[in-house]
């Protein structure tokens, strides 16, 4: 083997070994990327947990809100199941979700401003709550927070924190309590028999779950129910006057529900009574009480005609007259059950039926009850503030700042921004409200501003055309005059050409 050979083989073995190198590496990054932003919460081939829910009856529904404490369970999974089969109380929930678009603003907290001399530290730890803040993914992630809390009361979660993400994971509500308060803030106890009989979902929670069921095994009678760690877990509660079990905000409306579905039914039923017809073969008789026609060859003709009728219809023959017995209602008008069941479940939850495709709607009712029905709404947001709060507030560069949510949606958008436009014309410093409120976060505000201003060069490139509207007073005309053109005689009133004069000496 000679020399270049050599070489070869060894330029051709440094090569594979470089690959192989490279593609380690790229394994490790992947491995590393999904860690950072995937989160399981299921193992689809070891799932051997299959949620059911059942359609309790109207009695039950009343014997469990008799007692919530007890059957807290079974309002739960009542709400759930309802949240699924029912149109109706999904898009009550949903409404109710959607009269907040979950805009914030990150503003001092707790600090001297005479104090603040080092601009750029500070200005370096509030980009970084800006960029704590986005990991959140807040608008997507609290969503679902106020989902649960509206429809079941209660939202326990926990954090899956690592260097670019938080992740908000789901606690099993059966299975966790409210046993403390921190800061303003329900702390969560957490049920550790659950992973007993799941002990395969263990991995796909933080490791203080594994250290605290290790605990758990050593002693299940003293460790059954831990508290887990704050910040990073905690619970938002929609009736935060009631702290000692859940009561789902809307539950009353279970037996408003079933009302629409009976007279869905009866009304079904009615229809089919109605399609249903019987036809009357009368026999005859003689004065002497003889048949004039032979009675076997009468129930010939009628078993003929039986035979051909369709099922709706039925037959009979007999020798008496048959009177029609009728059970419609005997008013004229037609009463519609089933849309007043509908406008007794939207009176029960407390919201206007203008909402939902009425026929007597009315602007003004209508907005004044989305005013009324968003303080709801905001209520729960305003935990949620507290808990993301508390959070901040225990990372190094989060301890002089706060997170403030606005009062604003989709239905008083337009409204919020008026005003706090306003206020911004009369000096007050509220431009990080105003871009909130139009839905631009303050992490946005610079991003967007380079972008435009530094990089796409809008405000040279977009220029508007000259007109007398968009001319100051230092651009000129073709006569070196500044402002609109001269009129000439004819064209100008008598105020006007007096005007001229005096401009002119």
């Amino acid at each position: 083997m000679n020399k270049i050979d050599s070489v070869e083989i060894h330029t051709e073995k440094q090569r594979t070994e470089d690959d192989k190198k490279y593609k380690e590496q790229i394994k490790t990054t992947q491995q590393k990327f999904a860690a950072l932003n995937q989160l399981v919460f299921r193992d689809l081939n070891n799932d051997r947990n299959t949620p059911s829910f059942f359609l309790y009856t109207k009695d039950e529904i009343n014997t469990y809100l008799s007692n919530p404490y007890r059957y807290q369970a079974q309002l739960r999974n009542a709400v759930i199941y309802m949240y699924s089969a029912s149109s109706h109380f999904r898009r009550i929930i949903q409404y109710f979700v959607g009269l907040t678009d979950l805009s914030y603003i990150v503003s001092p907290y707790n600090v001297d401003i005479s104090s603040m001399s080092d601009t750029k530290k500070i200005k370096k730890n509030y980009t970084k709550i800006l960029h704590t803040l986005d990991g959140f993914n807040i608008k997507s992630s609290f969503d679902t927070i106020l989902t649960v809390c509206l429809r079941e009361d209660v939202f326990y979660g926990t954090m899956r924190v690592t260097k670019d993400n938080i992740m908000i994971q789901q606690l099993p509500s059966d299975y966790c309590d409210i046993a403390s308060i921190q800061d303003g803030v329900l702390d969560v106890s957490f049920n550790f028999q659950y992973f007993d009989s799941r002990s395969e979902l263990l991995p796909l929670y933080p490791v203080e779950f594994t250290t605290k069921y290790n605990l758990y095994k050593q002693d299940s009678t003293q460790y059954k129910w831990q508290l887990l760690d704050a910040p990073t877990s905690f619970a938002i509660k929609c009736n935060k006057d009631i702290l000692s079990y859940p009561v789902p905000p809307f539950v009353g409306l279970l037996r408003e529900l079933y009302e629409i579905e009976d007279y869905k039914q009866l009304n079904l039923t009615q229809t089919e009574i109605e399609n249903y017809a019987l036809l009357v073969m009368k026999l005859l008789m003689n004065d002497d009480g003889s048949f004039p026609m032979d009675y076997e060859m009468a129930k010939d003709i009628w078993r003929n005609l039986d035979s051909v009728l369709p099922n709706e219809v039925g037959s009979v023959l007999t020798p008496m007259p048959v009177e029609k017995i009728s059970f419609n209602h005997a008013n004229t008008s037609d009463v519609d059950n089933v849309a007043d069941a509908e406008n007794h479940l939207f009176t029960a939850a407390g919201v206007s039926s203008l909402l939902f495709n009425n026929a007597k709607a009315s602007s003004n009712a209508l907005l004044l009850s989305i005013k009324a029905d968003q303080a709801i709404t905001y209520g729960i947001v305003l935990s949620i503030e507290k808990m993301l709060n508390r959070y901040i507030h225990t990372l190094s560069h989060g301890k002089m700042f706060k997170v403030s949510f606005l009062d604003v949606s989709r239905f008083n958008r337009k409204e919020a921004g008026d005003s706090y436009l306003k206020a911004c014309q009369y000096g007050l410093p509220m431009v990080s409200y105003y871009c909130a409120s139009q839905g631009l976060n303050q992490s946005d505000i610079d991003s967007m501003h380079f972008l435009e201003n530094s990089i796409m060069g809008i405000p040279d490139k977009f220029v508007p055309l000259s007109s007398s509207a968009t001319q100051s007073t230092k651009a000129a005309d073709s006569n070196g005059e500044a402002g609109a053109p001269t009129k000439d005689l004819g064209e100008i009133s008598d105020n006007g050409e007096i005007a001229q004069e005096r401009d002119e000496e």
